[in-house]
Protein backbone atom coordinates (compact mmCIF):
# COMPACT_ATOMS: atom_id res chain seq x y z
CA UNK A 1 0.00 0.00 0.00
CA UNK A 2 0.98 3.70 -0.68
CA UNK A 3 -1.50 5.72 0.83
CA UNK A 4 -1.96 3.51 3.95
CA UNK A 5 -5.53 3.63 2.58
CA UNK A 6 -6.21 -0.04 3.58
CA UNK A 7 -4.41 -2.99 5.23
CA UNK A 8 -8.03 -4.70 3.82
CA UNK A 9 -6.39 -5.66 0.09
CA UNK A 10 -8.53 -8.07 -2.16
CA UNK A 11 -7.53 -10.40 -4.18
CA UNK A 12 -7.63 -10.05 -7.81
CA UNK A 13 -8.44 -12.91 -10.36
CA UNK A 14 -5.50 -14.15 -12.56
CA UNK A 15 -7.43 -13.39 -15.44
CA UNK A 16 -8.14 -9.61 -14.17
CA UNK A 17 -4.40 -9.93 -12.91
CA UNK A 18 -3.03 -11.08 -16.82
CA UNK A 19 -5.60 -8.39 -18.59
CA UNK A 20 -3.99 -5.70 -16.18
CA UNK A 21 -0.24 -6.40 -16.73
CA UNK A 22 -1.10 -6.27 -20.64
CA UNK A 23 -2.76 -3.26 -20.63
CA UNK A 24 -0.44 -1.35 -18.81
CA UNK A 25 2.44 -3.02 -20.53
CA UNK A 26 0.89 -1.41 -23.95
CA UNK A 27 0.18 1.64 -22.27
CA UNK A 28 4.17 1.65 -21.34
CA UNK A 29 5.30 0.57 -24.82
CA UNK A 30 3.47 3.45 -26.22
CA UNK A 31 4.62 6.14 -24.14
CA UNK A 32 8.31 4.42 -25.02
CA UNK A 33 7.32 4.56 -28.18
CA UNK A 34 6.71 8.53 -28.40
CA UNK A 35 9.31 9.39 -26.03
CA UNK A 36 11.52 7.60 -28.87
CA UNK A 37 10.17 9.21 -31.71
CA UNK A 38 10.04 12.70 -30.23
CA UNK A 39 13.63 12.22 -29.27
CA UNK A 40 14.37 11.25 -32.80
CA UNK A 41 12.17 14.35 -34.13
CA UNK A 42 13.53 17.29 -31.93
CA UNK A 43 17.13 15.85 -33.34
CA UNK A 44 16.45 16.33 -36.64
CA UNK A 45 16.94 19.54 -38.52
CA UNK A 46 13.86 19.12 -40.42
CA UNK A 47 11.25 16.90 -38.21
CA UNK A 48 9.36 14.14 -40.61
CA UNK A 49 5.62 14.85 -40.15
CA UNK A 50 4.38 11.54 -41.00
CA UNK A 51 6.26 9.97 -37.91
CA UNK A 52 5.22 12.16 -36.09
CA UNK A 53 1.45 11.46 -37.19
CA UNK A 54 2.27 7.81 -36.98
CA UNK A 55 3.67 8.11 -33.05
CA UNK A 56 0.64 9.77 -32.51
CA UNK A 57 -2.16 7.68 -34.23
CA UNK A 58 -0.21 4.60 -32.37
CA UNK A 59 -0.66 6.25 -29.03
CA UNK A 60 -3.97 7.18 -29.58
CA UNK A 61 -5.60 3.69 -30.32
CA UNK A 62 -3.49 2.71 -27.25
CA UNK A 63 -4.98 5.04 -25.45
CA UNK A 64 -8.68 4.03 -26.49
CA UNK A 65 -7.97 0.14 -26.21
CA UNK A 66 -6.72 1.11 -22.65
CA UNK A 67 -10.11 2.73 -21.82
CA UNK A 68 -12.65 0.76 -23.26
CA UNK A 69 -10.96 -1.82 -21.14
CA UNK A 70 -10.78 0.18 -17.64
CA UNK A 71 -13.68 1.76 -18.16
CA UNK A 72 -16.45 -1.31 -18.96
CA UNK A 73 -18.80 -1.77 -16.82
CA UNK A 74 -17.16 -5.01 -15.77
CA UNK A 75 -13.75 -3.14 -15.94
CA UNK A 76 -10.82 -2.53 -13.41
CA UNK A 77 -12.08 0.53 -12.46
CA UNK A 78 -15.56 -0.42 -12.07
CA UNK A 79 -14.38 -3.67 -10.05
CA UNK A 80 -12.48 -1.06 -7.91
CA UNK A 81 -14.95 0.73 -7.05
CA UNK A 82 -17.59 -2.26 -6.10
CA UNK A 83 -15.37 -4.42 -4.35
CA UNK A 84 -13.32 -0.84 -2.31
CA UNK A 85 -15.60 1.81 -2.72
CA UNK A 86 -13.31 3.67 -0.90
CA UNK A 87 -11.51 4.33 -3.38
CA UNK A 88 -13.81 5.30 -5.87
CA UNK A 89 -12.47 9.11 -6.03
CA UNK A 90 -9.20 7.63 -7.09
CA UNK A 91 -10.85 5.50 -9.34
CA UNK A 92 -13.37 8.17 -10.81
CA UNK A 93 -10.32 10.71 -11.28
CA UNK A 94 -8.64 8.37 -13.41
CA UNK A 95 -11.59 7.53 -15.22
CA UNK A 96 -12.03 11.11 -15.79
CA UNK A 97 -8.92 11.56 -17.17
CA UNK A 98 -9.24 9.47 -19.97
CA UNK A 99 -11.09 12.15 -21.85
CA UNK A 100 -8.27 14.49 -21.11
CA UNK A 101 -6.04 12.54 -22.59
CA UNK A 102 -7.47 11.59 -25.81
CA UNK A 103 -8.29 15.03 -26.50
CA UNK A 104 -4.88 15.96 -26.14
CA UNK A 105 -4.08 13.54 -28.61
CA UNK A 106 -6.61 14.49 -31.24
CA UNK A 107 -6.04 18.05 -30.79
CA UNK A 108 -1.83 17.74 -31.50
CA UNK A 109 -3.37 15.46 -34.72
CA UNK A 110 -6.23 18.82 -35.75
CA UNK A 111 -2.98 21.13 -34.82
CA UNK A 112 -0.61 19.15 -37.29
CA UNK A 113 -2.85 18.61 -40.38
CA UNK A 114 -4.04 21.91 -40.30
CA UNK A 115 -0.36 22.82 -41.05
CA UNK A 116 1.78 23.43 -37.82
CA UNK A 117 4.78 22.54 -37.26
CA UNK A 118 6.49 19.76 -35.66
CA UNK A 119 8.66 21.62 -34.10
CA UNK A 120 6.30 23.86 -32.56
CA UNK A 121 3.94 20.71 -31.44
CA UNK A 122 6.78 18.85 -29.76
CA UNK A 123 6.59 20.41 -26.41
CA UNK A 124 2.91 19.35 -26.40
CA UNK A 125 3.82 16.19 -27.09
CA UNK A 126 6.38 15.79 -25.11
CA UNK A 127 3.59 16.85 -21.83
CA UNK A 128 1.03 14.34 -22.90
CA UNK A 129 3.61 11.82 -22.76
CA UNK A 130 4.27 12.92 -19.39
CA UNK A 131 0.58 12.74 -18.76
CA UNK A 132 -0.14 9.30 -20.12
CA UNK A 133 2.78 8.56 -17.62
CA UNK A 134 2.07 9.43 -14.72
CA UNK A 135 -1.81 8.06 -15.32
CA UNK A 136 -0.51 4.80 -15.81
CA UNK A 137 1.55 5.21 -12.54
CA UNK A 138 -1.41 6.49 -10.48
CA UNK A 139 -3.40 3.50 -11.98
CA UNK A 140 -0.64 1.19 -10.93
CA UNK A 141 -0.73 2.52 -7.40
CA UNK A 142 -4.64 2.56 -7.16
CA UNK A 143 -4.30 -1.56 -8.07
CA UNK A 144 -1.79 -2.41 -5.84
CA UNK A 145 -3.64 -0.18 -2.75
CA UNK A 146 -6.58 -2.14 -4.04
CA UNK A 147 -5.25 -5.48 -4.94
CA UNK A 148 -2.58 -7.82 -3.66
CA UNK A 149 -0.92 -7.96 -6.84
CA UNK A 150 2.60 -8.74 -8.55
CA UNK A 151 3.29 -5.41 -10.83
CA UNK A 152 7.14 -5.80 -12.33
CA UNK A 153 9.50 -2.68 -11.08
CA UNK A 154 11.31 -0.66 -13.13
CA UNK A 155 9.64 1.12 -15.70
Amino acid sequence: MTNGDTADRRELSEEAADAYRARREALHAAVATLEHELATLEAAEEPDADRFRAALHQLLATLHEHIEEADAPEGLLSQIIETAPWFAPRAAQLRDEHADLVGHANALIERLEAGESVAVLLPDARELSDRVSDHRHRGTTLLLDAYMLDVPAGD
